[in-house]
Parts: C-alpha cells; structure tokens; sequence
C-alpha cells in the first residue's frame, strides 16, 4: 500500500517536493563531497614533488631489509639514499658539504634541474648522478674555484662535477644549512673509503607509489618505527605551501559539511510541506479504521522508498555531474587528479537518509495524530508531537557523518554552534516580524500590510522560511567570504615583488659593500639580520630532558642547532599574539644575567612553555639565558628570513654573527650575483626562482579548485533556496486566489505578494549576514588562523540580494496564476 501511495503521490505532485529536495540534497552531498576529497588528495600528491616522493623516512641506521622486501613486493618505487658531511678538495681549497648518495632514481616525484653553469637555466630529468661524477650546489663551485668537468677529491677517490643544482626536492626545507649540498651516486660512497665506525651517517627511504598500496603500506611501517626515525608526507615537506594547503583543505572540508546543512535545510521545510498535505488524506485513512501504528507504519513505509529511491539517483547524479567537472576542468586543478575514494559517496547517500529521517519523521508523526474530524473541519490540525529526542538523535547521527566525512571535529562543532546562534536569532526575528507589523499596519499600503498580515497569520511557518533561507545565505555568504580571503591571503604571500634569493654567510664587513651593491642595481632587501647558530640546553634550570614532556624531546628544535637572532623592532611578517616586545631603552641583562626572548607561538606550544620560562643556550661555547617575554605568530611562507627565537639587542654580542638576508632580484639583474660572489666568495647565494614557480603553479590550481567548490556550494544553495520557494508556493498561491475570487484586481494581489516575498527576503538576509560573519569571524580564528575583519558593504549587499532572488523566484512560480480562473486554480491545489 506504501508503494501505491508513493506513485499515486508522485503523479499528482504530492511528493515531488520532498523527493527533488532529497534528490538535489544528496547531489550536492556527493558531487561536492567527492570533488572536495578528490581535490584535497590531489594537493597533497602534487605537494610531495617537493619532498621528492610521497613520503620519506629517516634514520640514523640503515633501513630495514624486510622493509625494503615489503615495499617492493606491494609494487611501490623505493629508492634509498645516505647522508653525511665531509668535506671536498680542489688543489689548496677545501669545503665542507652535505652529501646525499642516491642508489636509484631520485626524485621520485618531481624532478631535478641540472645546469651547466650557477644562475641558469638547466635540464629537468628523474635520474642519479652515474658512477664517479656528482651534481653540486653553485656554492661549491665558488668555494672551491671550479666549474663543471673539474675533478675534486672526495675520500680515498675524485668524483668529476657533472652539473651544478639549480632546483630540486627539499631546497626549499634546506636553505640554511651550513654545508652545501652534494649528490652521488651510492656506489661511490665504499670506493672513497669514507665512511669510517662511529661516523655520523642518516639514512632516508623515499616512497611513492599508488594511493592504496602506499598509505597500506605506511599504515603496516608506523607501528615498526621507533622514536629516532621520522616518517614525512609530501604536505610537512613544504614549508612554504604548508599554511595555504592547510587553509585550503579547511574550506575544502567546510564546503563538505556545508553540504550537510543544505541538505537538512531543504529536507526540513519540504518535509513539513508534505505532512501539511497529508492531514486530509490521515483524516480519511482514521475515519476508514486505521489506527495511529498503522498511519505511522504507512507513511514512515512511503518516506523509507522516497529516500531509497531519492538517496540512489541523487548518488548517481553527484557521480556524474563530479566526473564532468573534473574532465570539463582537467587542465585548471591539481595533476595529477586521483580516483574516487567511496567514503564520501557512501557519506553522502547516507547524510541523505540520516537528514531526511531525522527531519522528516516528526512531521510524518504528526500525520497519524490527525482527528478524524478534520473531514467535517478543516481548521483542526494535529496536536504536536514531542519530537526533541528524534531531533537531537538526527543532530547526533549528522554531526557524525559530518565527523566522518570532514575529519575534523573543530569544524563540526563550529558549524553546530552557530546554527544555535542562527536558532536564537531566528527567535528574535519573529517577535520582530509583528514589532514592525504594528508600525507598518498603521503606515504602509494595504497591499504591504496585507503581504505583512500573511506573515503574521502563520508564525510558524514563517519562522520555518527565515530559518530555511537565512541558513542558506549564512552558507551561501560565508562560502564567498571565506573564499576571498583565501584568494587574497595567497596573492599577498606571492606578490609579484616577492623575495625570491636568499644570501647567508655574510660577514660583519661585508655588509656595508653588499648594501651598496643591492643599492646600485635598485634591490630593496626584506632586512640583513645577524645570525648565530646555538642548540638549547636547559629550561628554567634544569637540563633540557629532564624540562619537558617525553613528546617534547623529539621536536626537531631540541635536536638541532637553532638559528638565533636579535633584532630592535618585531620582523617583517611577525605579528606579537602573547606578552609585549622589548621597549627602546638600553639592553641589558636582569640581576641574573637573563636576556629577554621572543619565541614562535607554535614551538612554545609544542614545547609546553610560557611566558617567564628561562632558556639556556650554548652558543659557540658561550652559556646564555634567555626569559620568554613574548610570544610571536611568523608568517614562514612569506620567502623572507624568519626565527623560531629572537633575543633582545646586546645577548649575543660576544658570539662572531654571520648576516642573511632575502631580496627579490628580477631576471635581467642576474648579472649582480656574479658580482657578489666575485667580491664576496664566502658568501653562499640560494635561488628560489624554481621553488617559487612550483608554488605558484600549486597555488593557482588550489585557488582554481576553490573557486569551482564555491560555485557549486554557492548552485547548491540556489537549489535549496528554490526547494524552499516550492514548499511554501501553496500557501500563496491560495491566498492569491481567495484574493481574486472577492474581486481583488492584478495590481494589488502582484504588490501583496510581492511585499510578503521581499519581507521574507529582508528578514533572511539581515539573519545571513549575521550569522555570516559571525561564522566566518570564528572559523577565521579558530580554523584558519586568520584576523577576523568585519564586511560592511555585505550588510547591505546581502538583504539587497536576498531580496531580489526571493522576489524574482517566486513570482516566477506565481505569476501564471493571475491568467487563470479561480476554480482552475482551486483544482490544482
């Protein structure tokens, strides 16, 4: 019976609402669910060609043979390299290198740059340098007065320098290391006879392979690995695309779950749409003999092979209109595209069932309450039904989908927390929808105060209308907001001034002939900072171990040699976020000799400190105790020079400083470098040129990407919106056609109708750009780590737009009824 009541519903509309809601709600769901997946996993496979593989793991011993055997046997490319420093020899120069000895295909992702001579162009290839013959950093050839073909020792043996490095994987992570890098072959490493017991040697893998065999495989090798071994994804090998590829993917994942509310929005209004019909048909049913359970069982019977039915065909359509998109559009999103990962089409087609049972059931109890004497009276509707537990069990089973689909349970609750913000306001909307009608009944004309009345008439249902088009313009608003900020976030760290060569190891007398050199060719630099290298060795009196969490002794800051720094004024793309930066007075220690210290946000973070914390460094031999009186948020994508520590002028002045510093150097003014390094030949020049094309070309296909989410989250809103228009068209089309039967002329039952639809759209686009900006203010902190900024002209755009979609929309669905008769009309109903 459910089934003949589900077609006789469908061939006289009674259920198309509800369906093409589901319908369109579930398309959204998976196109967008799977565009967004597809997309994120794309960033993140094209993000690893700076890493070199997908993934790499380093350890201070040698890999695992039954590693390698596993690796191998899943079909995945495995090469091995080792490191260490020595140092290469050219008649009476010497200079101390880092060397990487690759045994196979290197980089597995991505490619290096091979030149012939520093500061050009080279060939790109994926290979390994051959037997006897290495690939050298530009510095090596001016440190050690050579030129590509010359023979340097190298141990026991002398390697020919086959090319020179112009760009590769990990330049952008390496640029401040002390020792230039050197590429060889692994076979060469045991002919030097250079690698001595107790020599100090790393040893990385490099992995890269298809998705599902690789991340099983990392899967099987973590539980293997221990503390001293690090394992490193494509995204943590990018330092200067890691803040953007994460923002990205919190828009990629909000517009997941925006997806979500949509569809409980439309899902929501449709449903009460069809219980509203269904009273007569209910009453009928009870006077017939049908008892409550059995209207229950009939009608949840009809709603389970509506979403069935709706769930499947909304799946196959987001299948396809994804597809389309991602063939249309191949050549604008990030290369190479993945395949379909099923978790967020299974998302979507039960989100679709999740959103239409939980929102859909109350309204569908309410049917079975009927009074049987509805068929003698119209005006009795049944009781309500307590229907908070079903709603907050649909809220529940949402917001997990939405965890599952998303991955992030922040985002979850900030949407979850401003949908009750928009309920409260939605509340206070009401009261004022009859505050203004009072002024309005006494003030505007009768076709206002009419269109107003039938707003008043039903509060209810109004508030259920705000509701449904103000959350669909908070999406719809915040969608665009946040997109622009993104877009403009990514333009200012690129600008096309942007510092794109760093020069480190300049000595203190240097300085005044490298300004003037920079000067001559019209060079503005970011800064020329001093630097020292010291490594921590205590916290607030204690050793360094003994200080911190078991966590926190395995941060990279704790294991290395730090860049130090002291500076008068916060740096270029540093902001103060906790505690207050050194005054311009005189310098000098307190009582116990503590210098004052800014420190990175995050490292303070990682490292469990605060603000009055002491560190002890030894710098060069030299104890020196710094106090934590600031912390600091660094902007590490901005290519400009940036410390995890800053001291305060006069701490370090007993420690010999080298300077570094970035500038942006335009092709035709080459030529300066050649001088610098004529006049300065210990001074080691690092170009970004390569590193920053590769960003910029990610950067676009993110900002592309984003911009096609957006669209369709900003189609699918229109949808919701239009699903909305649907649900209440009854309403006004028999309140226009009792109009026309006493005689009302077309002028008056356009502007009556006209004036409830713009009210409607006032009232929501007020609603959606409050909860607009207060959404988009709290995903900007919380989520994006982005100053939150107010948009006025949007509180007068959005209502504007509101107001003209609601009117256009509707009165295109309504305007054929003033051409026909009343009856004719009255029929259709």
């Amino acid at each position: 019976m459910a089934w003949r009541l589900f077609r006789r519903d469908w061939q006289s509309g009674e259920v198309k609402v509800l369906f093409f809601a589901l319908m369109i709600a579930v398309m959204a769901m998976v196109a967008i669910g799977t565009i967004t997946d597809r997309t994120h996993r794309a960033m993140g496979e094209q993000s690893s060609e700076f890493l070199g593989a997908d993934y790499t793991l380093r350890s201070p011993r040698a890999i695992e043979q039954s590693w390698l055997d596993k690796g191998r046997a899943d079909g995945l490319q495995l090469t091995e390299s080792t490191g260490f420093s020595t140092v290469l020899a050219k008649g009476d120069e010497f200079q101390l290198v880092s060397v990487t000895a690759l045994g196979g295909k290197f980089p597995l992702k991505g490619e290096f740059e091979i030149a012939d001579k520093p500061f050009t162009r080279g060939q790109s290839m994926q290979a390994q340098p051959e037997n006897g013959s290495a690939w050298v950093e530009p510095r090596v050839l001016a440190a050690l007065d050579a030129e590509k073909g010359d023979k340097v020792d190298f141990g026991a043996i002398q390697l020919t320098i086959a090319g020179v490095i112009v760009g590769g994987p990990g330049q952008a992570s390496e640029m401040f290391n002390v020792a230039p890098k050197v590429y060889i072959n692994q076979s060469d490493v045991e002919r030097a006879n250079i690698i001595q017991p107790g020599s100090r040697v790393s040893y990385t893998l490099f992995i890269a392979g298809d998705i599902q065999p690789r991340e099983n495989f990392i899967d099987w090798l973590k539980p293997q690995m221990n503390k001293t071994q690090r394992l490193t994804g494509g995204k943590e090998g990018t330092p200067a695309l890691q803040a953007s590829i994460e923002r990205a993917e919190t828009f990629l994942r909000l517009a997941s779950l925006i997806s979500v509310v949509l569809a409980g929005v439309a899902i929501a209004v449709a449903a009460g749409r069809f219980s509203r019909r269904h009273y007569d048909y209910a009453a009928i049913y009870r006077c017939l003999g049908m008892q409550i359970a059995q209207v229950h069982r009939l009608y949840i019977s009809q709603l389970m092979i509506m979403g069935l039915i709706g769930s499947a065909i909304g799946v196959a359509l987001g299948l396809v209109i994804q597809q389309a998109i991602i063939v249309q559009f191949a050549d604008f999103l990030p290369k190479p595209m993945v395949p379909i990962n099923w978790a967020p089409v299974i998302a979507g087609g039960l989100s679709g069932l999740v959103v239409l049972i939980g929102f859909a059931l109350p309204a569908f109890f309410q049917i079975a309450r009927v009074s049987p004497l509805r068929v003698l009276r119209k005006e009795m509707v049944p009781q309500p039904v307590s229907s908070w537990l079903i709603y907050l069990l649909a809220i529940f089973t949402m917001a997990l989908l939405m965890w599952w689909q998303s991955g992030s349970l922040k985002l979850v609750g900030i949407l979850l927390g401003v949908a009750l913000v928009a309920f409260i306001v939605i509340r206070l909307m009401a009261w004022l929808i009859f505050k203004v009608g009072i002024w309005l009944g006494k003030r505007g004309s009768t076709a206002v105060r009419y269109g107003l009345g039938q707003l008043k008439r039903y509060p209810a249902f109004t508030i259920s209308q705000i509701t449904a088009f103000g959350l669909a313009f908070i999406i719809m608003l915040s969608t665009v907001l946040i997109r622009s900020e993104l877009l403009s976030e990514w333009q200012s760290q690129l600008p096309e001034d942007a510092p794109n060569h760093f020069l480190i190891n300049v000595q203190p007398s240097e300085v005044p002939n490298l300004e003037t050199i920079l000067a001559e060719q019209d060079v503005e630099t970011a800064g020329i900072y001093p630097m020292v290298r010291g490594r921590v060795t205590g916290l607030n009196g204690k050793p360094i171990e003994e200080a911190v969490s078991e966590e926190a002794q395995t941060d990279g800051s704790l294991r290395r040699e730090l860049n130090l720094t002291w500076v008068e004024d916060v740096p270029k793309a540093n902001e103060v976020v906790k505690g207050e930066w050194w005054d311009d007075a005189e310098h000098q220690p307190d009582e116990n000799g503590v210098y004052q210290l800014s420190i990175d946000q995050n490292l303070a973070g990682r490292l469990g400190v605060d603000l009055g914390d002491v560190f002890e460094f030894s710098i060069g031999g030299v104890d020196v105790k710094g106090k934590i009186t600031s912390f600091r948020d660094i902007q590490w994508d901005s290519f400009q020079p940036n410390f995890f520590m800053i001291f305060e002028p006069g701490a370090l002045n007993e420690n010999m400083a080298t300077y570094i510093t970035s500038f942006h150097l335009p092709l035709e003014k080459k030529a300066a470098l050649n001088t610098i390094l004529r006049e300065m030949p210990t001074v080691t020049i690092i170009e970004l040129d390569v590193i920053m094309e590769q960003v910029q070309t990610i950067l676009d296909q993110v900002t592309t990407a984003v911009e096609f989410i957006m669209l369709f989250v900003l189609l699918a809103g229109v949808a919701v919106l239009y699903a909305v228009l649907q649900a209440s068209k009854e309403e006004r089309v028999l309140s226009a056609t009792l109009l026309k039967t006493l005689g009302a002329q077309k002028k008056f039952i356009r502007m009556t109708l006209l004036s409830e639809l713009a009210l409607l759209g006032v009232f929501s686009g007020i609603l959606g750009v409050i909860g607009g900006e207060v959404l988009v203010s709290v995903l900007y902190k919380e989520a994006m780590n982005i100053e939150p900024v107010l948009h006025p002209w949007f509180w007068l755009w959005v209502p504007l737009m509101a107001v003209t979609f609601i009117c256009i929309a509707g009165w295109w669905g309504l305007k054929s009824l003033l051409n026909q008769p009343a009856h004719q009309v009255l029929r259709q109903l």
